[in-house]
């Protein structure tokens, strides 16, 4: 195998002709590619690795401004409960600012984990073990902590 590195829409337009044989992607555009190919997912992180997203800022950003992010967070979690539950209506929102056509957004929206919570000492431990390989692999140049750059909550 040669692994060749492509942003999401330059993989898609190299699979299609069979330039690349496969390719690792997420969603919206494994949607966008599922529809646009017909390619069939071969095999996804499901109990491999969790699937999480993750809002990241400064910790002089954080330290400044918790009581806006706390603010922020909440308001982001209604639009979440929202979304999970209109999954049509938010494709069609998010639509136009993505550039995916709200059918393929609303198949990946209906993949997606819903939730916005501070990170508990589970998803810290998760991420240690993804930064460990990534060290060990050489991806990170020296072994982080995790829990060191975790805003932990009331704080």
């Amino acid at each position: 195998m040669t692994p060749v590195f492509l942003a999401p829409g330059d993989a898609v337009a190299a699979f299609s002709p069979g330039a690349v044989d496969a390719w690792v992607i997420w969603d919206p555009f494994l949607a966008s590619g599922e529809r646009a190919t017909g390619a069939r997912t071969l095999v996804n992180g499901t109990d491999i690795v969790p699937n999480r997203q993750f809002y990241l800022s400064t910790r002089t950003f954080s330290d400044a401004n918790k009581e806006a992010l706390d603010t922020t967070l909440a308001a982001i979690g209604e639009i979440d409960a929202w979304a999970k539950d209109n999954t049509d209506a938010a494709a069609a929102e998010l639509a136009p600012a993505i550039g995916i056509p709200a059918p393929i957004l609303t198949v990946a929206l209906k993949r997606l984990t819903y939730g916005v919570t501070l990170l508990d000492a589970a998803v810290v431990a998760d991420q240690q073990k993804v930064a460990d390989t990534f060290q060990r692999l050489g991806l990170l140049p020296k072994p982080i902590t995790v829990a060191d750059v975790v805003r932990k909550s009331g704080s």
